[in-house]
């Protein structure tokens, strides 16, 4: 990464003590990384950010964040409108590829399952200060045939179509719809018409053949969507 400094500033972002002091514990030793921030919300995050300047972020994806109720796209979403350069490596536990594919169409440049942090965080360090993209073995067989991970803009991938699988948009009106949104109040935080949000939610429910709301609350929630 060219930015005019010996070594990338890196700040991460999680509210779990254990996972901060693993995170911190892989990078301490690493040549050339530097850590000036540590965060433990979103809030904290966005406040340091504004005061710390960094070169990399590396920050959990289900985090306490006021406005918006924990709601891990949304603050992804905030940091790439403010950040539009800052790279962003995302950390979670999260299995649903749905939902994976959401957060990589924000435009972040790495995703890490926690389970395989000791192995893998380095090596996506390593890749995003380099500029190119990293996902985890376990997610890239996962996701294999589904998309194509390439740096096209701000976003990083290009979606192939996949009959049997939800797409980003639906599996966002989805997981919103199971968080107890109304039609209404997900169009609005999607910027999307109630039409819209509405015939995506059928889609989905025709795709994953789905009768009720109730069946579907219990997808989102076994799926991992919530």
């Amino acid at each position: 990464m060219q930015n005019g400094h010996s070594s990338t500033r890196v700040v991460i972002a999680d509210d779990h003590p254990v996972v901060m002091l693993g995170v911190r514990t892989l990078l301490k030793d690493v040549d050339d990384i530097q850590i000036v921030g540590e965060a433990a919300d979103g809030e904290e995050l966005m406040a340091m950010l504004r005061s710390r300047p960094c070169d990399l972020l590396i920050t959990d994806f289900s985090m306490p964040f006021a406005h918006a109720s924990g709601d891990g796209l949304i603050l992804l979403r905030r940091l790439r409108r403010t950040y539009p350069k800052l790279p962003i490596i995302v950390l979670t536990m999260i299995h649903n590829r749905s939902l994976i594919r959401c957060m990589l169409a924000t435009g972040i440049a790495g995703l890490v399952g926690k389970a395989s942090m000791m192995n893998e965080l380095v090596l996506a360090v390593r890749a995003v200060t380099q500029g190119r993209v990293y996902l985890c073995d376990a997610w890239r067989s996962h996701l294999e045939g589904t998309v194509d991970l390439h740096v096209h803009g701000e976003g990083l991938i290009h979606e192939r179509s996949h009959r049997s699988d939800l797409s980003r948009r639906e599996a966002e009106v989805v997981r919103l719809f199971a968080l107890g949104l109304t039609m209404t109040q997900i169009a609005d935080r999607l910027s999307r018409s109630i039409k819209t949000v509405s015939k995506q939610k059928c889609d989905a429910m025709r795709k994953l053949a789905i009768s009720n709301n109730t069946e579907l609350y219990e997808y989102a929630k076994t799926s991992g969507l919530l």
